[in-house]
């Protein structure tokens, strides 16, 4: 019995760490909700209008049906599964915490329960990409942990099963492919630790990101360099080489996921020589973890000069055809914001090299759910940067929210459930004094 009390204490987040977690703290805060209430009660636009898309949304009934995903996972389910009933979760839970409705709280953690036996994962190919999906799943019981309906037993059962099945599959990122893929990882990794409460979990997040040595206390991060194949092909965009293994002299070597790595000193993204669908997709998910690590009281968004800022800056210019090379350079201090010249870089997986930027398939600002107003509202209110310094997140922002009844939504159908939080206009935009 004194061990069950101790698994117990551990995995329900009572771990006596140095450092206090915030909760609600991933990617809303109680501020937010707070916020949020005020404003649709008051009948405040586009708040209102926002909220009564949420409800209306087929990803939050409180009737829909709930489908036990039993104990094995493999990546080719993870959109079906944890990314499909994590968006229903999600968005139930968000429901609930905005009306205290208690239909809502029962068929999240419906969902919740549905989704906590996972035992043997399929890591095959994709693992830390398709299993760092768990993220809105793990959003959705942080706004329902103190929920006493969700008993006991079955949210032990769903943090175990958190620390561990899916933290050893999301801990180091993927090294070996483009940065965004590392990067839902680490997201669904910084999720899990804010839920368990775990500081170590949560400073080997920090510190791969922001490019600093494991804790003496953790394991290394991933070591290099990368031994390339002198086999490669080449596009007009890139050039790519097999990769033969990993030479393990340098400890904690730095993959293309780390922030200075995926966005570059003048903005550009290392993705921006594949497709800009996949640079938005990682551009956004550095917004979504920084905005969970602002809310837990540290700043990754000032990391590096606002590189994420520059990121956003650099790349919507692109898209929106204001950002096409104006000259071309391998060392990355020529390349500037202003400048336009493209940085040539050979991207630290080893596998790639940029040449120029790629504008397939089209312009992209990342789909109807990406978090451009959860950075914007960082960016103009906590930070109170200058307005020029946001022309193109905001020019994005104005046109992406009129295509869809002038406020962010969930995603975009009719695959992509899992990829944002979804609902920044009515969690985070703030009403002018």
């Amino acid at each position: 019995m004194k061990t069950f009390f101790l698994v117990l204490s551990v995995l329900l987040s009572l771990v006596v760490d140095a450092r206090t977690f915030v909760h609600p703290g991933i990617d809303v805060s109680q501020a937010d909700i707070d916020r949020a209430r005020k404003l649709v009660a008051e009948g405040r636009e586009p708040w209102a209008s926002a909220f009564a898309a949420l409800k209306a949304s087929g990803w939050s009934h409180p009737d829909i049906a709930v489908t036990d995903r039993g104990t094995k996972l493999s990546t080719q389910q993870c959109n079906g599964t944890i990314g499909r009933d994590g968006r229903r979760a999600h968005d139930l839970a968000l429901l609930y915490r905005l009306t205290d409705d208690e239909r809502y709280a029962v068929k999240a953690i419906e969902f919740l329960n549905a989704n906590s036996h996972y035992a043997d994962l399929d890591a095959s190919g994709t693992g830390p990409l398709d299993f760092g999906k768990i993220y809105l799943l793990v959003e959705a019981a942080e706004l329902m942990r103190s929920h006493p309906g969700w008993a006991k037993a079955d949210k032990v059962r769903f943090a175990k099963m958190l620390r561990d099945v899916f933290w050893p599959q999301l801990k180091n990122g993927d090294a070996s492919r483009f940065g965004n893929q590392g990067l839902f990882a680490y997201r669904g990794a910084l999720a899990i630790a804010i839920f368990l409460n775990d500081e170590k979990k949560y400073d080997r997040v920090w510190r791969y990101l922001n490019g600093l040595p494991h804790r003496e206390d953790d394991e290394p991060f991933v070591s290099g360099p990368p031994i390339p194949d002198w086999k490669e092909t080449e596009t007009e965009f890139q050039r790519e080489r097999r990769l033969r293994g990993r030479e393990n002299t340098v400890e904690d070597y730095g993959y293309d996921e780390q922030l200075r790595y995926y966005i570059y000193a003048n903005g550009q993204c290392q993705e921006s020589s594949r497709d800009q669908a996949h640079v938005m997709a990682g551009l956004f998910q550095y917004v979504a973890i920084a905005e969970a690590f602002w809310l837990q009281g540290d700043d990754l968004y000032a990391a590096f000069g606002h590189r994420i800022l520059r990121g956003l800056e650099w790349n919507l210019r692109y898209n929106f055809g204001e950002g096409e090379p104006e000259g071309y350079t391998d060392v990355e201090s020529e390349a500037t914001f202003a400048n336009k010249k493209f940085y040539r870089a050979k991207h630290r997986s080893g596998r790639w090299d940029s040449l120029k930027p790629n504008p397939w398939p089209g312009p992209n600002f990342g789909g109807p759910g990406a978090p451009r107003e959860c950075a914007y509202a960082h960016y103009k209110y906590d930070v109170k940067a200058p307005e020029k310094n946001l022309v193109w997140l905001k020019k994005a922002i104005e046109q992406e929210n009129a295509k869809n009844g002038g406020y962010e939504i969930w995603g975009v159908g009719p695959n992509w459930y899992y990829e944002w939080s979804g609902w920044g206009t009515l969690m985070k935009r703030r009403p002018e004094p």
